[in-house]
């Protein structure tokens, strides 16, 4: 394939250009490794000796526990939220980000949270030479700095599957779509969530998520499925963007703690039927690694055995508008368990196509297939990994 042939899917600004032909022009993974290493000079995960970890969440305690292992010094740990500055991490006391400011800006800034943009810019306004996400490490040298979900396989599938891409680009059904999809190549062989900042959603982020504004609107008789419901704070928000008027909401929630809030939430509002269970295929127990946060997943090597179920089967052929899919890498899964509600009632999808590298594709193409009668929307909702949905909206015309 020649490089011309691919003006569909990057946009023309030089940089781009210059991705743009690393992408196509590759001859092996290896290649766009570089592309990451290129624009991170300074974050060579083989030579590492010192760095500072902006983030003490989960993957911030994570790196800490990989430098400590191997020797790498931690100047600082950081983060803003009053109960984490409470701790110590690999024996490092969490400090509140000002402290970056008494740090030698040749110090590397790891961003250790998904949600990496907001911490990107602020390192970089301090002026420090390399700051970069987790995951550029994740990328880089996967031997070491083992992988989340969200980074395995990230330039793997980007490379082997460009031609996907490519038709993904033709695919989508605005100029919008195609924009968030070459922001999100870009992202993958820089690992610099800056350059999402062009296809962000205006707006605070809770407002927008699985409702952007000016691709649907919601009636007053919605049918709400909301898989991946953790604490009820979607369903919270499709409530109050209905202004209360709906049919009924079905709020699955797989993790046993989790779910103990999501029930407790609607205790009162007969509407809402809260159930413990995950979407899958079809019904069966699977194992699930029970740790009460949005990373909860589906896993061979799970502490507990969870229920899921299908949703044709717990909808047994009864009509629903709207569903919103976010279960932490089982999307596709559940869409097979949802092909007969989808073939029939044409509802309305907000899907995460993130949590998985190939998701970003296959996700687009199976539902295509389901379906026939969709319009595909892409949209970016945060500034890093996560929130990347995929809206399917049926055409008025094809409407049942």
């Amino acid at each position: 394939m020649v490089p011309s042939q691919t003006a569909a899917i990057l946009p023309h600004s030089d940089a781009a250009h210059s991705l743009r032909e690393a992408l196509w022009q590759a001859s092996s993974v290896q290649d766009l490794r570089a592309c990451i290493q290129a624009h991170h000079r300074g974050l060579d995960p083989n030579a590492l000796n010192s760095l500072a970890i902006f983030g003490a969440g989960p993957e911030g305690q994570r790196l800490a526990q990989i430098c400590q292992a191997r020797g790498i010094k931690i100047a600082a740990v950081v983060d803003d939220n009053p109960y984490k500055t409470r701790l110590a991490i690999a024996g490092v006391r969490v400090e509140p980000t000002s402290c970056l400011a008494a740090l030698d800006r040749a110090t590397p800034i790891v961003v250790a949270t998904h949600r990496a943009l907001g911490p990107v810019q602020k390192a970089r306004a301090l002026r420090f030479t390399t700051v970069a996400p987790f995951g550029a490490l994740q990328v880089l040298a996967p031997d070491i700095f083992k992988p989340h979900m969200f980074y395995e396989g990230w330039l793997e599938d980007l490379f082997e599957n460009r031609e996907r891409y490519r038709t993904l680009a033709s695919l989508v059904a605005d100029a919008r779509s195609r924009e968030v999809l070459n922001a999100a190549i870009e992202f993958r062989l820089t690992s610099d969530p800056a350059r999402l900042v062009p296809v962000l959603e205006e707006g605070p982020y809770y407002r927008g998520l699985y409702h952007p504004s000016g691709l649907f609107e919601l009636g007053p008789e919605e049918t709400y499925v909301d898989a991946g419901a953790y604490d009820g704070d979607s369903v919270r928000r499709f409530i109050d963007r209905v202004g209360g008027r709906y049919t009924r909401v079905l709020a699955f929630e797989p993790d046993p703690n989790t779910y103990t809030r999501l029930k407790q939430c609607f205790a009162h509002e007969p509407r809402v039927k809260t159930l413990n269970a995950g979407l899958h295929r079809h019904k069966a127990a699977l194992r699930f690694r029970n740790d009460a946060t949005r990373g909860a997943i589906f896993t061979d090597d799970g502490d507990c055995s969870i229920d899921v179920v299908s949703l044709d089967e717990v909808l047994g052929g009864a009509p629903v508008s709207y569903i919103k899919m976010n279960i932490e890498g089982a999307e596709i899964d559940a869409l097979e368990g949802a092909r007969k509600t989808i073939a029939r009632w044409s509802p309305k999808l907000a899907v995460s196509v993130y949590h998985r590298a190939s998701d970003l594709w296959r996700i687009p193409q199976i539902v295509s297939q389901l379906n026939p009668r969709y319009d595909l929307y892409l949209r970016q909702h945060d500034g890093g990994v996560i929130e990347t949905v995929l809206y399917a909206i049926p055409r008025a015309s094809d409407s049942p």
